[in-house]
Formats: structure tokens, C-alpha cells, sequence
């Protein structure tokens, strides 16, 4: 009984150990990436995330050079360490000619690195009507927003 109830009790404060010291909810800065043939193989990117139970809501930031766009988003908790976000619409944005931008959906999941929270996961999106050349999206969380 006791060598079954050591890795329950162990994978459970592992677990709950993350969950509990981490939220979705701030600021996420890094990196998405697009394999070959977009525009570019990478920008910044920006998460601010709310979540409320298992709803998230926030906007995202995507910018290289003089381009950008801000995106609103809305997602769902899909475990204690992974959320599934879609983005719904463009709420500003400076293109170049031939430029479109997609519209996402990406699964990330948390983890810890060192002292700092990661969110990491794959991407997936569509632009005026066809299929965007999908990526990676790497963020380390950086400050609550207030």
C-alpha cells in the first residue's frame, strides 16, 4: 500500500506545486516563430492574459521592424498547465503590401525554467481565408498587469 501511495502523493504536489505558484494571468514576452516561407522566421511577441477560473481573455502582440498587429484573444484552461488560445479578431495593425496577418490558434504549456515560468506550444492560423504557415510560440511570464 505504501509503494502505491508515495508516487500519488508525489505527482500530486508536483502537480499542484506549479498550479499554485503560477497563473496565466500578466504579461508573457518572447518569440514566434514561422517555418519557411513567411515572412519572416520570427517576432516579438506579446501575451496579456486575464483568467477567471478556466476562461482567458487578452490580447496579443506581434511586431518586427516598423509592422505589427494586436490581436484580441480568448481561451480556455485545458489542464493546470495548459491553455488553448484563439484569436478572434485584429484590433489594429501596420502591414507591408502582400502581408496578411493570421489569425491564431495555439495550445501553450507552462513550465518552470530555472527561476522563471515559460509558456511554450505550437501554433496554427488562418489569413484571409487560407492557411498560414504555422510556428512555435516561446514567453517568459514578466509582471502581473494591474
Amino acid at each position: 500500500m505504501m509503494k502505491l501511495l508515495l508516487p500519488i502523493l508525489l505527482m500530486g504536489y508536483f502537480g499542484v506545486s506549479l498550479a499554485a505558484q503560477s497563473s496565466f494571468t500578466g504579461l508573457w514576452k518572447g518569440l514566434i516563430t514561422q517555418e519557411e516561407g513567411g515572412y519572416r522566421p520570427q517576432y516579438q511577441f506579446e501575451l496579456y492574459l486575464n483568467q477567471r477560473g478556466s476562461r482567458i481573455s487578452g490580447r496579443s502582440y506581434a511586431y518586427v521592424d516598423k509592422i505589427y498587429v494586436v490581436l484580441e484573444l480568448q481561451g480556455e484552461l485545458l489542464s493546470p498547465n495548459k491553455i488553448r488560445i484563439t484569436e478572434i479578431r485584429i484590433i489594429d495593425s501596420r502591414r507591408v503590401q502582400g502581408l496578411g496577418w493570421c489569425l491564431k490558434t495555439y495550445e501553450l504549456s507552462i513550465s518552470r525554467q530555472g527561476s522563471k515560468l515559460q509558456l511554450k506550444g505550437p501554433w496554427v492560423g488562418i489569413a484571409d481565408g487560407a492557411p498560414c504557415i504555422p510556428g512555435m510560440i516561446i514567453l517568459t511570464y514578466k509582471a502581473a498587469r494591474a
